[in-house]
């Protein structure tokens, strides 16, 4: 059992790491294997090393934890019931963490099942989630403005490229024309 320091120090420890996430995610973990569980880590792991949490803790110690963070409980109290799972992500693109869920979740049975989360601290219920994991990640966005950008720079270039080249056209007929 744990004593009373004990339960301050990880409540303490979940206030800080709610605080800096750009993503907390709780999700039902009833019927998930270890396996499933470290393989979904693994995973997580793999695009965010030690950017991005998979814990299990006691409801009561989350609670505390989220209301010590400033989060308004009368969004998320419904979502700590029964066995909750905390996702969180202290990086900027967030979104990829839902991806990676939504697609452990097609592979495994919709297990974990996501209850409700905080994005950037703005409050989202589990049937948002899966709206939330089409958005393109960071870098798909970067990718688009980058090339959004570059389209009209390069239409300019091949314009600029066809006028050059009917002009040295239009020389080359003048010098032909004159030669003869």
């Amino acid at each position: 059992m744990l004593t009373r320091e004990r339960k301050e120090e990880i409540v303490e420890s979940l206030s800080e790491a709610y605080k800096k996430s750009s993503l907390i995610l709780f999700a039902d973990y009833k019927g998930m294997k270890v396996a499933g569980i470290t393989t979904f880590r693994d995973r997580l792991y793999e695009k965010y090393e030690d950017r991005a949490q998979f814990t299990i803790k006691k409801n009561t110690l989350v609670r505390l934890a989220l209301n010590n963070a400033g989060f308004d409980e009368s969004e998320w109290k419904d979502s700590i019931t029964g066995t909750t799972a905390v996702l969180t992500v202290d990086d900027e693109d967030p979104i990829s963490a839902l991806k990676i869920i939504t697609d452990f979740n097609k592979n495994n049975r919709t297990l974990p099942v996501i209850k409700a989360g905080f994005l950037e601290g703005k409050y989202f219920t589990g049937d948002q989630s899966a709206e939330l994991a089409k958005l393109p990640s960071r870098d798909q966005l970067i990718a688009m403005v980058v090339g959004g950008f570059a389209a009209p720079i390069t239409g300019l270039v091949y314009t600029l490229n066809g006028v050059l080249t009917k002009f040295l056209y239009a020389l080359n007929a003048i010098k032909d024309k004159k030669a003869e």
